[in-house]
């Protein structure tokens, strides 16, 4: 039988054996230190990776602590929030929401008029833009009235409010002798949908008897707001 190290043995010599095993260990301390996830951009620090390059997940992922993201995150699908979500202010856009609003306050007002008698008439009114893209509104309107009774006789003074044409509600009411002045007025909020470029809002007036003639008493303010839904 050939002897280790001799001519025609099967085995390596002593000196190309001891070759063989430093170089095997020098692979193995290599490969330990060599990072193969380099060129991704995933390096391996304390207690954690870092990912310096885009990562792609194309199956499931679950994270169970806590997640903390200094960057930028886009999420193109479904995103559920089982738990509390807090936002600092300031920082979602208005028009980014589903009903984003739109605010908008009015005033108007009229002085030295007429009242007739029989059914309410506009003695004040005003003209609402609607934004471009919106098309409900709630609207909340008050007609204040002061107006004297300059005829003979006690009549009975009404104040009211015509919203995109209509009138909700019963009209504000004064009984108001000869010679005396009254101030009746009228509140009204609705809901208005399928609205156009505009709508119009107005402060109405009347009494029960007789005509009242213009008069630098009679005065009306009317004032309100609108928040504009999508």
């Amino acid at each position: 039988m050939a002897q280790p190290g001799l001519p025609g043995s099967q085995f390596p010599s002593e000196d190309a054996m001891m070759r063989m095993i430093k170089d095997l260990q020098r692979d193995v301390q290599q490969l330990r230190s060599a990072n193969q996830l380099s060129p991704a951009g995933i390096r391996a620090i304390d207690g954690g990776i870092v990912v310096e390059g885009s990562m792609d997940v194309q199956g499931a992922e679950s994270v169970s602590g806590t997640l903390d993201v200094s960057g930028k995150a886009t999420f193109t699908g479904d995103m559920r929030v089982e738990g509390t979500l807090s936002l600092p202010n300031g920082i979602i856009d208005n028009a980014a929401l589903a009903d984003p609003l739109v605010p908008f306050a009015f005033h108007a007002d009229a002085q030295n008029f007429a009242l007739g008698n029989g059914d309410n008439l506009p003695i004040v009114s005003v003209t609402v833009p609607v934004p471009a893209g919106f098309t409900r509104a709630v609207v909340n309107a008050t007609a204040n009235l002061s107006a004297a009774n300059s005829t003979g006789a006690t009549d009975t003074l009404y104040c009211g409010l015509k919203i995109n044409g209509s009138g909700p509600g019963y009209s504000g009411r004064a009984g108001v002798p000869p010679g005396v002045a009254a101030n009746p007025s009228k509140t009204a909020g609705v809901l208005l949908t399928s609205l156009g470029s505009s709508f119009i809002i107005e402060g109405t007036a009347s009494t029960a008897a007789a005509p009242w003639p213009a008069n630098m008493n009679n005065n009306v303010n009317l004032d309100g707001t609108v928040i504009f839904l999508r």
